[in-house]
């Protein structure tokens, strides 16, 4: 109002009052700081939040071309690849390849066989315990909502007999396969 009363139409009021921002200057690349409950930075120039998930997306994410031969990485086989070897298909064929003239391509076939077995067992075993432990609750309810009553049936000893006689046997088909 005083700028329409003195003739100052376009002039803007330099007095302010009720809320006053704080200016800490322009953030840079990389910078962090905490504003509303969180940390934020900016990278590649976009403000972006701090998660605790932010490590695993990175371990996760699997990147447009192949960091060995700059090839990109547009089909299932070569992310695949990438997850187990961090390469693409196209290196990992080179590599066996290489492995394969140099004579060494048959023991690391044997260790990689052998690691997939080791795993399997434990993740076989670990199924197991948790079927063990879920087996006990005696009624189940469906989707419908009914609750239905699965008590009885074989012990827990004669289902760990069965379930080590599986393994021997899986056992006995892997010893013959690898030799």
């Amino acid at each position: 109002m005083r700028n329409l009363a003195t003739g100052n139409y376009t002039s803007k009021v330099s007095v302010q009052s009720g809320y006053e921002k704080s200016s800490t200057g322009r953030k840079k690349e990389g910078d962090v700081w905490e504003e509303r409950g969180k940390q934020w930075t900016i990278k590649d120039g976009i403000k972006q939040t701090i998660t605790k998930l932010d490590s695993a997306r990175e371990h996760a994410r699997i990147p447009m071309e192949c960091p060995k031969c700059q090839a990109r990485m547009n089909k299932e086989q070569h992310k695949f690849m990438y997850i187990r070897f961090k390469h693409c298909l196209f290196c990992q064929m080179n590599h066996e390849d290489e492995m394969r003239q140099n004579g060494t391509y048959d023991t690391w076939e044997k260790e990689q066989i052998s690691k997939n077995w080791e795993r399997w067992m434990l993740d076989s075993k670990e199924e197991f315990k948790e079927f063990l432990k879920s087996r006990h609750s005696k009624k189940q309810i469906t989707e419908a909502g009914d609750i239905e009553d699965w008590s009885g049936g074989q012990s827990d000893e004669e289902m760990i007999k069965q379930f080590e006689k599986y393994i021997e046997t899986e056992k006995e088909k892997f010893n013959k396969v690898t030799g």
